[in-house]
C-alpha cells in the first residue's frame, strides 16, 4: 500500500478523534471513517496485487519466449546439421558408385 494512503488514513482517523485510546471508544462518525479507511486500504491492496500479478506474468512471458526462442534455435541448428550430414553421406555414396 502506498505510504501516501497511510498518511491520509492516519490524518483522517485523527481528524475524528482516533488520536488516543480513550477517544476510540465510539461514535457513528468514527465508525463510518473506520469503515471508509478499511475499504480504501482493501481497494489499494487489491490494485497492488493486480499490478504485482500483471508484472510477474509479463516477466514470466518474456522468460518463456526467450527460452522457446533459444530451444528453437538449437533445434534448427541440429536439423541443419542432420541435413548437411545426410547430404555429405549421399555425395560420398554417389562418388563410390560412378
Amino acid at each position: 500500500m502506498p505510504i501516501i494512503r497511510e498518511l491520509d488514513n492516519l490524518k483522517k482517523l485523527e481528524s475524528v478523534g482516533f488520536s488516543t485510546a480513550r477517544q476510540m471508544a465510539g461514535g457513528h462518525e468514527q465508525a463510518e471513517t473506520l469503515a471508509d479507511v478499511i475499504e480504501k486500504s482493501h481497494v489499494d491492496s487489491r490494485e497492488s496485487l493486480k499490478e504485482f500479478i500483471h508484472n510477474e506474468n509479463a516477466k514470466l512471458e518474456l522468460n518463456i519466449k526467450a527460452t522457446i526462442s533459444k530451444e528453437l534455435k538449437d533445434l534448427l541448428i541440429k536439423i541443419f546439421g542432420i541435413i548437411v550430414g545426410t547430404v555429405g553421406i549421399a555425395v560420398t555414396i554417389l562418388k563410390l558408385f560412378p
